[in-house]
């Protein structure tokens, strides 16, 4: 069969990364999950049936019934090559599926669109049940000034990096987000399963919190780090503070704690990478003083796998109707640079992001 799928091993992680590079901003999760060396990820393989060679055509990752993540170039068809892997890769595809179905397409639309045909036509069919759709936004480096210099916040509120201890405080705000912009209405989740998953994202110390006293305001995270671009996601302002700057005044602060860990180092000999770059900024952007709201300078856990490669921007994806989100995204200099599918099949009881 010219194309197969395949387990990534461990000795094969640097390939897909390199593989992954030139497409990143579009699937930081999956370098994400490549980065952690778990077992869930995948390789679409051609080989030569004259040489028998293998060439990397495409990768992905995947939990049994969670999101798909992906990076298929292939199958913008871009060459005659690319046509030929996307005819030949369908079945294989669709036989891995049969056993691998996963609970929604996480990625940019137009594998998106390949993936989603092929578990339509599976044998056992699988068929949407919402579909999201996004701009893929980007922030390349260096980056606009509106988004670097630091602001004044005035009124005493302050930035905050929030941990596992500040899960009572911040859980109405996340249960808030995922009601008005993550999960599909026809979802039959609870608030507990919601509020299960937000304990273990706390617990990963990438949450950050805008606060007016020790009253949290405004929320948002770096949802994933990959080679090199993080992924912004979860800004969500309380209903009495919007339309005041605070999501803008939030994430201009996160980006600008990345880049203050960054600064100078690109050009170096290895540059830093993102998790780094976080450690550097201290875990609170105020942290002029203790704060009783949980920050913790060293809640950053990794263990980086990741070649030597320096910072390039944050990339994010935001709902296309969504008007007031592109405009503070654009307000600080992030870019639509395509469009972005969340695909979701399964209605579960147990929410898997």
């Amino acid at each position: 069969m010219p194309v197969v799928i395949k387990p990534l091993p461990v000795e094969m992680r640097e390939e897909a990364l390199s593989f992954i590079q030139p497409y990143e901003s579009e699937c930081v999760n999956l370098a994400a999950e490549i980065l952690r060396g778990g077992d869930n990820c995948w390789r679409v393989v051609h080989i030569d049936e004259a040489s028998q060679t293998e060439t990397l055509a495409g990768l992905f990752a995947l939990k049994k019934k969670r999101s798909l993540f992906f990076c298929l170039p292939f199958a913008k068809y871009k060459s005659s090559f690319d046509k030929k892997n996307c005819a030949e890769a369908q079945k294989p595809l669709a036989d891995f599926f049969e056993s691998n179905e996963p609970f929604c397409i996480n990625g940019e639309a137009v594998g998106a669109i390949f993936l989603r045909n092929i578990l339509r036509h599976k044998k056992t069919p699988m068929s949407p049940v919402v579909a999201n759709k996004y701009f893929l936004m980007t922030l390349e480096a260096p980056q606009n000034k509106k988004a670097v210099h630091a602001l004044n916040s005035g009124g005493g509120l302050r930035v905050v990096q929030a941990t596992a201890a500040d899960y009572e405080r911040l859980l109405p705000l996340e249960l808030g987000y995922q009601r008005e912009e993550v999960v599909p209405a026809s979802f039959d989740i609870s608030d507990a399963a919601l509020a299960a998953a937000f304990k273990h994202e706390l617990g990963q110390g990438l949450t950050f919190a805008l606060c007016d006293g020790s009253r949290p305001i405004a929320k948002a995270r770096i949802s994933a780090c990959g080679l090199r671009h993080c992924m912004l996601g979860g800004v969500y302002t309380i209903p009495s503070e919007r339309k005041k700057g605070r999501a803008s005044f939030l994430v201009r602060q996160i980006i600008s704690l990345f880049e203050s860990g960054l600064d100078g180092q690109r050009q170096t000999a290895g540059g830093q990478n993102c998790s780094q770059g976080l450690n550097a900024g201290g875990g609170s952007i105020d942290s002029g003083k203790p704060c009783s709201f949980g920050i913790a300078s060293d809640s950053c856990a990794f263990v980086d796998f990741r070649p030597s490669l320096a910072f390039n921007g944050f990339c994010l994806y935001a709902k296309q109707e969504n008007a007031a989100a592109l405009a503070l995204y654009k307000s600080l200099g992030f870019e639509a640079r395509g469009e972005y599918l969340l695909v979701y099949y399964v209605i579960r009881k147990r929410f898997c992001p």
